[in-house]
Formats: structure tokens, sequence, C-alpha cells
């Protein structure tokens, strides 16, 4: 019967390289041979049998070797070099086939998990490659925590409908509790202007699914700042309205040449920035006119802003967060997120959605909230508001939605 010819795993890419070290050894030790050097000398005594010489051995001296290796060295093979060459690369496809634990990795950021019960089946999570530590700046973090809909220094819930999916169900519940975590404090508006700062870390942030970084300015304030495309730790940025066009830059819209790709940015002067913030998103500016400056949103909305507000130059880094599959519910629950109970699944009185018999259909003209107003198509932005003037084009829907 032939024999199937398997993949190599992690442990045959580890045989492997010891296998190209072995034999680059033997290459060296060949062409050091060719070369005149002999590492054993036969004792006193030595005796032969047949082909093979029975003898005894002893390491020769080291001031005997030294015109031997001076020889081997005038004489060198780039053969051996070669040998080595392979074995280093046979050493890190090794090595990158361990961390990937059984499949290679999907693309740079994201790694696919071992099947090793079906909730890991293709399942990928991020491989924090990009972060340089995993301590955080304590002056920077706050605990935030939130009152949940509940009135100050009292136990009782207030009586608004806002208390409905306000939070206070998915801090711990049917055994989920989720992970404590520090809230870190972001400069969204870049207000330390005209000053130098450089980039000393990369850090992971749970409040959201970028990445951040830590900025030391001339003055030895620090900072953080968004994680943006091209970072690097000990790169220079700088806020300014001379600043150069180089990605982490912010500066006015007002002097952003047009088709550049900014984040960050501010929907009125002063107010900070507020969109475009998200990983992997951002924004691209399309033309100048007077004092307003048209640009185009990732929703891709197009609409005026003014030429005074800021923005930073560049795209979120981490684009591939969108490409990471959670696999189970249990990581869900540890991210916060507690399930949601259909509206199909109740009874009429509780849902419109509800009642009926076995797998009834919602029996309504389109899908309704749980306060019989219209779900799916439906234009949220209130009428008549002041800005609605700025926006050129309207966002498109998603693809499968109607409205």
């Amino acid at each position: 019967m032939a024999r199937v010819a398997r993949p190599p795993t992690a442990g045959g890419a580890t045989a492997a390289a010891l296998g190209a070290l072995a034999l680059a050894q033997v290459f060296v030790f060949g062409s050091q041979r060719q070369a005149g050097i002999s590492f054993l000398q036969p004792l006193s005594g030595a005796r032969s049998s047949g082909t093979r010489l029975s003898q005894s051995v002893r390491p020769i001296d080291g001031e005997a070797m030294k015109p031997a290796f001076a020889a081997a060295g005038q004489q060198s093979s780039p053969l051996p070099l070669f040998a080595m060459v392979a074995c280093a690369a046979a050493a890190l496809r090794a090595q990158v086939i361990r961390r990937g634990k059984g499949k290679p990795q999907a693309t740079s950021g994201v790694r696919v998990r071992k099947p090793k019960n079906n909730a890991l089946r293709n399942c990928s999570i991020a491989t924090f490659e990009e972060c340089t530590t995993k301590q955080r700046y304590e002056p920077l973090t706050i605990m935030y925590k939130r009152r949940f809909a509940r009135p100050r220094n009292k136990p009782i819930q207030m009586a608004t409908r806002t208390a409905r999916k306000s939070g206070h169900e998915f801090l711990s519940s049917g055994g989920h509790q989720r992970h404590a975590r520090k809230y870190r404090i972001i400069d969204f508006g870049r207000t330390k202007r005209g000053m130098f700062g450089v980039i000393e870390t990369v850090e992971y942030d749970p409040y959201r699914n970028a990445r951040i970084c830590l900025v030391k300015y001339e003055d030895g304030e620090r900072r953080y700042v968004l994680h943006a495309l091209g970072f690097f730790v000990g790169q220079q940025i700088i806020s300014a309205a001379d600043a150069p066009i180089f990605v982490g830059n912010a500066m006015p819209l007002d002097k952003i040449p047009i088709g550049t790709m900014v984040h960050n940015v501010e929907l009125h002067p002063g107010n900070r920035g507020q969109m475009a913030r998200a990983a992997g998103a951002s924004a691209t500016v399309l033309s100048r006119d007077g004092k307003y400056v048209t640009i185009k949103l990732p929703s891709s909305e197009v609409r005026l802003l003014h030429k005074d507000c800021w923005c930073t130059v560049g795209k979120v880094g981490r684009g591939e967060c969108q490409l990471i599959k959670l696999g189970k519910a249990g990581k869900s629950a540890q991210l916060g997120w507690r399930p949601h109970v259909r509206g199909s699944a109740k009874n009429a009185c509780d849902h419109p959605h509800g009642g009926g018999e076995g797998r009834s259909p919602v029996g309504h003209k389109h899908p309704m909230t749980p306060y019989g107003k219209c779900a799916h198509g439906k234009k949220t932005r209130r009428a008549g508001q002041p800005s609605s003037k700025y926006i050129l084009i309207r966002r498109k829907k998603k693809s499968g939605r109607p409205g």
C-alpha cells in the first residue's frame, strides 16, 4: 500500500530544523576535514580489526588546532553558509507553526485556533503582535463605573424606560461575569500644539477595538493617542497648523491635501475628535470651498465640515479586527454581552412578534420594536435639525436591509 504524505506539523518542522542543523554540521566538518583538520588522534596501541579501526580517542591540544583552523578559514566553502541559512529558515518556520498551534496565521494580527472542540472550530483570535508592552500607564487610567439608570445614592431602580437594556444585566448573571477593566484617558483633541512627541509604547485598550499609543512630549508629559496604521516605537508626531503631512500628525482640515485619508475628525471646531475612531476607519477629504471642507465618512456619508475642525493624518490601525470570530457564547459573556430573547419567542402580551402556534411569523407588514414602532427601514435621524443642510449625500443602507 502506498504511503500518503502528511503535511508537516510543529514537531515535524522542529525535526526538519534539527536535521538541517545536523546537515550543516556535516558540511562544516567535511570542509574542515578536507582542509586537514583532525579533531581526534589515535592513541598508541591502536589496532585494526577487519575494515573498522578500533581505537581509543582523545582530543588534541588547543595549540595544535590553531594552524588547522587557520588553514580551514582560508579554504572555506560557501556550502556550509547556505546550509546554516536553510537551517535558520526551517527553525523560523517551525516557530510560526508552533505559535499557530496547528494552523498558520490567516493574516497579520489574526490567528486561527486549532479545532480541539466545536467552539474553537473556525475560531480566530488576535495575536497582539503590534503591542509592545503589557503594562498600562496608571496616571492615565481610571475605574469607570456606570450607574445603569439608577439615581445617585439610592438603591432603587428609576421608573423610566431607559432602564431597559441599560447595562445592569450585563455585569454578572447566570455564572458569567465580565472582566474588570480600566478606562484609558485618550487625547482625542490633540491639544498639545506645537510640541513634538515620541511614541513610547503600543498598548491594548479594553474599551475599543483599536490599539493606543503612549506619547511622551518634550516637556515630559505623557498622553494616550489612537494607534494609526504605520506607527512604530520611536516615531515623532506633532499637532500643529503647519505640521508636515505625515501619519500621526494633527492639523486643521484646511491644511489637508485633497484625497488624503484622515481619522479622529472633529464634528465642530474645539469639540475633540468624534468621527472615524474605530479600528481600520478613515475619512477622505474630497474638496475645499470657502470656509467648508467636503469629507467622506466611513459610513459613505458625504458632508461639509468647517475648515477649522482638526483631524489626524492616516488610518486607524488594526483593520483586521473584523476577521476575528469569537466562536462561542462564553467569549461574548467575557466581553460583557448577555443573551437577548427573541421577540418571536415571547408571548403576545410581551412583544409584537410574540404569540401564535409553533413557529409563527411576526404578523405585521414590517418588524417592530417592543413598543410597536418600525424596526427596519425607518430613518432614525430627527427631522428639522440645522445640521441637515451640511449633509450632501446620505449614507447608503447596509446590504440586505430595507430602507
